[in-house]
């Protein structure tokens, strides 16, 4: 079982611009996995599915996208891992920029 931090960590971007407006979300997988987000430096898709409860991590991913943080605020970034058969694979990890993590706090206290 991957543990927090067990990944390598992606580089923040420097995102400037228009901070995101996260529109909220009633939807319990959703909320999980913006629980898990908030929580944990970066997240497998693995970890999405089993912690979120889904079977379609990046649906679920996609649809936080579509309520205001978009690819910038929660972007994917492909590492390289060495499956059990020695072959190289590139699974997706997930993580949310400062401005996207300070938007789903904003929206989850009320302050929106």
């Amino acid at each position: 079982m991957a543990q927090a931090g067990f990944f390598e960590e992606p580089s923040t971007q420097n995102c400037t611009g228009k901070p995101p407006v996260f529109k909220g979300t009633n939807n319990p997988r959703a909320l999980r996995l913006l629980h898990l987000l908030l929580n944990r430096p970066s997240v497998s898709r693995e970890a999405v599915d089993r912690e979120a409860g889904c079977s379609n991590g990046p649906a679920l991913v996609a649809t936080l996208r579509e309520l205001g943080l978009g690819e910038t605020h929660l972007p994917c970034t492909r590492i390289k891992v060495i499956d059990r058969d020695g072959r190289a694979c590139f699974p997706g990890v997930y993580y949310l920029s400062e401005p996207g993590r300070k938007a789903i706090i904003r929206q989850l206290s009320g302050v929106a």
